[in-house]
């Protein structure tokens, strides 16, 4: 029988290169390494679509995502989330201290001063009618507005005994054309101090109730006008033991005061205690404990540049912090 002859086609196929045939022939599932794609997925992607994630393969093995592998899972998804930076409010403003805020508005007004003291002291405020420390229906510090109407009450420096080691020093006051002189002297040398002679004019106080301590305390704005030597008699003298000790350009003095041969006694320290109750023979003695900036051109300066602005931010309110965190130190101690 004669043997059935190829069609063209198949012909054509057998006459291809072996290693043709090779290529086209589709790869075996079941070639290690190799993936094979369905045909509904080979459909779409022919067509410009994605495949789905995660669809499974003819072999069986779940399908790689586009970008698997660029970004791994953390090490330890068990720890808990930590920012790399804490915000300190939603909206990046840090809200300052209000006590600070109203000190520094207070030294903002008055500090910009020839010769000016800034200083605060130690004290209790004391309720004009009771006579007792003053009680405001308030749990934390507050700033008592100035010249209410609506409360009178005085502000006492003075405080409990305090013990430590002496300097003596005697302030005499003198009448003079504008007002008291006062002469301070090294009562070992009987001379006077270096600007031992001054003309102190009061600016302005800001009183602060604290509550929640045994203290309140007074901000100061004063000046220290040079004067020269008065004569005459002193009206009176106060004598004091001092120790002071400095920090920064802050200066802590604690004062044992002795006040004598006054012709107007109205005008002597009152002698409240938080401690202790008045006797006969304390009637005269006072303690005080007060903080002082040594250099108050600081604060005038950065005062200047936020008043006036400058090449940098200004400090002011983060100087008055300082002060007002000095005094608070002291309160607590």
């Amino acid at each position: 029988m004669e043997a059935t002859r190829k069609r063209p086609r198949e012909e054509e196929e057998d006459s291809q290169d072996p290693a043709a045939k090779q290529r086209t022939r589709p790869q075996n599932s079941n070639a290690p390494g190799t993936t094979a794609t369905p045909a509904s997925v080979s459909q779409n992607t022919s067509s410009g679509a994605t495949p789905p994630t995660g669809t499974p393969s003819s072999s069986g093995h779940q399908q790689q995502r586009p970008n698997q592998g660029q970004h791994p899972n953390p090490a330890h998804p068990s720890q808990p989330y930590r920012p790399s930076k804490l915000e300190h409010a939603f909206f990046g403003i840090e809200v300052m201290d209000d006590v600070v805020k109203a000190i520094g508005d207070f030294l903002l007004q008055y500090c910009n001063q020839p010769n000016v003291e800034i200083e605060a002291k130690l004290g209790v405020i004391i309720d004009n009618n009771t006579r007792q420390r003053l009680e405001l229906p308030v749990r934390n510090e507050v700033v008592l507005t100035p010249n209410s109407p609506y409360l009178r009450y005085r502000f006492v420096s003075d405080m409990t005994l305090i013990l430590y080691k002496h300097t003596y020093e005697v302030d005499q006051f003198f009448q003079g054309p504008g007002g008291k002189v006062r002469v301070t002297k090294d009562q070992k040398t009987n001379k006077v101090i270096e600007n031992g002679i001054v003309k102190k004019e009061r600016i302005a106080n800001l009183d602060v109730y604290s509550p929640r301590n045994a203290f309140d305390f007074r901000v100061s704005v004063n000046v220290e006008i040079p004067e020269s030597a008065p004569s005459g008699t002193p009206q009176f003298e106060r004598n004091k033991d001092r120790i002071s000790y400095r920090l920064n350009n802050f200066k802590i003095d604690l004062t044992q005061v002795k006040s004598g041969n006054a012709s107007n006694g109205n005008n002597q320290p009152h002698n409240y205690s938080q401690m202790r109750q008045p006797s006969s023979n304390q009637q005269d003695l006072t303690h005080e404990l007060e903080i002082e900036f040594i250099h108050p051109e600081e604060l005038i300066r950065e005062r200047d540049i936020r008043t006036n602005g400058g090449a940098r931010p200004d400090r002011f309110y983060e100087v008055v912090g300082r002060f007002v965190n000095n005094i608070r130190g002291l309160i607590i101690q």
